[in-house]
């Protein structure tokens, strides 16, 4: 298994990934399974460039938030900066410091920290990663609603 976090030169984007999850087809990584697998398949995909996948994890309305900025749909998400997080998250390896899931009535909020390292581009990296993925459940099916990514650079000081 290969959890992948990836960071983008200036924002973050985080995403866990199983590339045992992502696979054409049927889709029982996700049927009726927890917030926390729609969170794993969703990296998973980016990690396999599976568009049809992410298409399918991702609310058609999802709201997504890095350096500032909004994207207000998928096709927004795909026309914009899909493929430099599929890019970004076959390149960099990361792991995971924590992760925490917060259940309500039909939403699901999951926050994960994680370190990321690396070159991507030809630039190295080394940054402190946050997610945080809202799902809301709707028809059975878990769907991420809401993704918020960023991170910061790991200065020298850090590192010891």
């Amino acid at each position: 298994m290969k959890s992948i976090l990836f960071s983008l030169t200036t924002a973050a984007m985080v995403a866990l990934a199983n590339p045992a999850l992502a696979h054409e087809g049927s889709h029982p990584e996700t049927e009726g399974s927890s917030p926390v697998a729609v969170v794993t398949a969703f990296g998973a995909a980016l990690d396999a460039g599976d568009t049809a996948t992410l298409a399918r994890l991702l609310a058609s309305d999802v709201q997504i938030a890095e350096s500032g900025g909004l994207e207000r749909s998928f096709e927004e998400y795909r026309s914009h900066h899909m493929s430099a997080d599929i890019e970004f998250s076959k390149a960099v390896e990361t792991t995971v410091l924590d992760r925490r899931v917060y259940e309500g009535a039909g939403l699901v909020t999951i926050m994960t920290e994680a370190v990321s390292t690396g070159t991507f581009r030809g630039k190295p990296v080394n940054s402190r990663l946050m997610e945080t993925m809202v799902l809301q459940q709707t028809h059975g099916d878990w769907k991420i609603v809401h993704i918020h990514w960023s991170s910061a650079k790991i200065s020298e000081d850090e590192k010891h």
